[in-house]
């Protein structure tokens, strides 16, 4: 495995972020939007748009994650790889498909079959994409190098996918069908340059060091094998932890991201302009914030990070609600612009740090294991990240219809009633901290450190390589029964974690 990265690969594996924050933040804060006020859909039918898709493509995650990790042994895996097979047929989807989101005058069902297929095509590319940064590197730094820049690239892409629709909706008005076709059109190419870019720089683990488990002999073997894989994940603690930090998180980056827009226009009053030209400015000082995130969790541990972001968070979520009590004012737009300002620098972690540790996180269960399952990690975090937006559209879709939101491109946001008003208000504020209060709970249990992860790798190298168990030192000891959750003796695969009870054997190397 090659531990020292190329510019190149470093450059290529981030530019996938030109989907995965990009497109994934133009959708957040503008396609809802979008369908209730310019195509006419209602609010619970927007929502169901997102939700029943999304809830349907999350079942494909973890079967991907499955396939994708035994994929190579088929003739199709052996010419274009494993992981790279099903990224190739995403990225021609996702090009197809983007602009097509944008697109107005089309049925409920029109809009519900692009948005499940573009979320398929998504999963295809981030499912066995997100795999890379184990399969490229075991070395701490350069994955550092392949998160950081992935994080980089996704601020990046968020201040090109904020602008754009700020320069559309100028030439054609705010809720013109030709400035959103326009916004998709326009991004839509550029993704397509960067996703063809990531494709030609990246790769996969040597072939020569996978040694594959016996293959399913039916479709019912398969689903318990999957079935076992997905439980079995559950059984690391650090995933555990992970888990909540990233649903939650998830949750909470999709609800503050997609109700920001109904929030700033409906209850503050401002233009989509503005809103537009905010979200740009965010992302420029996300970039400017990410720096930080990366010295803090390199240095300290990601968890540590995470909850230096999250207090932040917590103080911008206190100037919402303090322009909401204070009502209209001439300061109004200089107070939203300062307060979004906090919380995109504080969400920045929150939308970084679980990606970075899910580099980490399939070396820890190689330990418990002696196996190494990335794709079914990445599958299962990727089922996770799309049961988090489909929670997302399903709570502001119908608290929107709930609490009688208007919807059409004729309806003024001064005629909005004011039990929707209420209710914008307690999505854009009251949920996102309760949920940063949990996950807070679960950063602070969770000891991922660079120390504390090379002491497990380097533990786990020398009893692969033949060294005995008898001679671990306390602190590798330690580190080990930190983050797995396992007591020393009972990892290594002395456990039944797993489709079947496998031994580590030394100077085997493992892989699925």
């Amino acid at each position: 495995m090659n531990e020292k990265l190329k510019i190149r690969n470093i450059l290529g594996y981030s530019s996938i972020n030109f989907l995965g924050s990009g497109a994934a933040g133009m959708i957040s804060a503008w396609l809802m939007y979008f369908y209730v006020t310019v195509c006419g859909i209602g609010a619970i039918q927007a929502g169901l748009i997102f939700t029943v898709a999304r809830l349907i493509d999350a079942v494909g995650n973890p079967i991907l994650g499955f396939i994708s990790d035994n994929f190579g042994k088929t003739k199709l895996g052996i010419k274009f790889g494993r992981r790279k097979f099903f990224m190739l047929i995403g990225i021609i989807g996702i090009v197809i498909l983007f602009p097509l989101l944008w697109t107005n005058g089309h049925t409920f069902v029109f809009y519900f079959i692009i948005n499940f297929l573009y979320e398929t095509c998504y999963t295809l590319i981030f499912v066995p994409g997100t795999t890379l940064p184990a399969e490229m590197t075991q070395n701490a730094a350069e994955k550092a190098k392949l998160i950081g820049g992935k994080s980089y690239c996704g601020n990046i892409s968020s201040i090109i996918a904020a602008f754009i629709p700020a320069q559309f909706f100028i030439m054609f008005g705010k809720n013109a069908p030709k400035a959103f076709l326009y916004t998709g059109v326009t991004y839509g190419i550029i993704m397509a340059l960067a996703l063809i870019f990531f494709y030609c720089n990246v790769y996969e683990r040597d072939p020569k060091t996978i040694v594959y488990e016996d293959s399913a002999g039916s479709i019912i073997e398969i689903f318990k094998k999957l079935g076992l894989d997905i439980s079995s994940s559950m059984r690391n603690r650090s995933f555990r932890l992970h888990s909540v930090m990233w649903f939650l998180g998830s949750i909470f980056k999709q609800i503050t991201g997609g109700v920001f827009t109904f929030f700033a226009i409906d209850v503050l009053l401002v233009s989509s302009v503005t809103v537009a030209n905010i979200n740009g400015v965010s992302a420029i000082v996300s970039c400017i914030a990410l720096f930080g995130y990366i010295i803090l969790a390199y240095r300290f541990g990601g968890p540590k990070a995470f909850m230096v972001g999250s207090a932040i968070v917590f103080v911008s979520l206190a100037g919402y609600l303090g322009m909401v009590i204070m009502g209209r004012s001439s300061l109004i737009v200089t107070l939203l612009v300062v307060f979004a300002i906090v919380n995109i620098a504080g969400k920045t972690s929150i939308d970084f740090v679980p990606t970075y540790q899910m580099g980490f996180i399939a070396d820890i269960d190689e330990a418990i294991t002696g196996k190494r399952r990335e794709g079914v990690y990445n599958g299962v975090n990727s089922f996770f990240g799309k049961i988090a937006q489909a929670v997302e559209s399903a709570v502001l879709g119908f608290a929107l219809a709930a609490c009688g939101f208007k919807s059409g491109k004729n309806i003024k946001v001064s005629m909005q009633p004011h039990s929707a008003i209420v209710g914008i208000c307690i999505i854009a504020i009251a949920v996102p901290f309760v949920l940063l209060l949990i996950t807070w709970v679960a950063a602070a249990r969770f000891k991922l450190t660079k120390e504390s992860h090379k002491l497990l790798v380097d533990e786990v190298n020398r009893v692969q390589a033949g060294g005995s168990k008898d001679d671990v030192t306390p602190e590798a000891k330690g580190a080990i029964e930190e983050l797995t959750g396992w007591r020393y003796e009972q990892c290594f695969g002395n456990n039944n974690v797993g489709y079947k009870k496998q031994k580590f054997v030394p100077g085997e190397t493992r892989g699925v």
